[in-house]
């Protein structure tokens, strides 16, 4: 005798229509009046009601007594800090880097921001591979990576300082492919790639290997690694709205979400 799969189990309707008033709590990411809740779930203010009473008393939604807005309660944060801590950051980014090179065709990494720079912990190859000395524990440039980059975009200027003089010094001694020649230039870069949420890399590090490379944020909103897909030139789309660009980047916004992070808390100033 066969066993049903969990699909076709039996469910209990009042807790997904509760679930649907949580979820739409969430969605709206601020306190929220009954009705602006009603609205988000697509239920009648009423029925609404009749759940936030019973959510209030387990502590799951509470409501401020100057305003009446609800928000979420003791224990619904409670919960979501015991699943966030279970969470591995690194493992759900490695997590993805097979789908990215099934959908793309091209090559692909995860990267931290280690002691060095921006390091690689893992990376997909496509199967044409790309001969550009990428394996775990490479570390790239700041300035000549699209990797690099992204990390001096969104990390605190204080991490990235003693690494930017160094390539700044270097840069001005040599010829480069960068395009940077002083401190407004790299202004104008960050700019840019916070207003895409996206870098994109032309010959940068390698001349002919193009790239693009797109933040995770955790649930403070700090950058905690990015992920990059590159190729050759000749195969490689780099138009922003081509389906790397936007695959990519919405894979990380994806990953980001599931670390807990909410575009309502933005990112840190440099």
């Amino acid at each position: 005798m066969g066993t049903r799969s969990s699909s076709d189990r039996t469910g209990v309707n009042s807790v997904e229509v509760g679930l649907r008033i949580i979820k739409a709590m969430v969605s709206l990411g601020q306190p929220a009046a009954l009705s602006e809740v009603a609205d988000a779930a697509k239920m009648h203010p009423a029925k609404v009601r009749r759940y936030m009473v019973s959510f209030i008393r387990g502590g799951l939604i509470k409501q401020h007594p100057e305003t009446g807005r609800y928000d979420l309660g003791p224990y619904g944060l409670d919960f979501s800090l015991a699943y966030l801590e279970r969470l591995d950051a690194h493992k759900l980014g490695v997590s993805v880097l097979n789908t990215l090179v099934d959908q793309l065709k091209e090559s692909a990494f995860v990267a931290v921001w280690g002691t060095s720079g921006a390091t690689v912990i893992n990376w997909q190859s496509a199967r044409q591979p790309v001969y550009a000395s990428t394996r775990i524990g490479t570390v790239f440039p700041l300035l000549a990576s699209s990797t690099g980059r992204t990390f001096l975009a969104y990390l605190p200027p204080a991490d990235t300082e003693p690494l930017l003089k160094r390539e700044l010094k270097a840069l001005a001694k040599s010829p480069n492919q960068t395009g940077i020649n002083n401190r407004n230039s790299i202004n104008q870069i960050i700019s840019e790639i916070r207003a895409r949420g996206l870098t994109r890399g032309v010959g940068l590090r390698i001349p002919g290997i193009n790239s693009f490379s797109a933040p995770v944020f955790d649930r403070h909103g700090a950058i905690t690694f990015t992920l990059t897909v590159f190729g050759y030139e000749d195969t490689f789309d780099c138009s922003w709205d081509g389906p790397i660009a936007v695959t990519l980047k919405s894979a990380a916004q994806t990953l980001s979400h599931q670390l807990g992070y909410s575009h309502h808390k933005g990112t840190p100033d440099r």
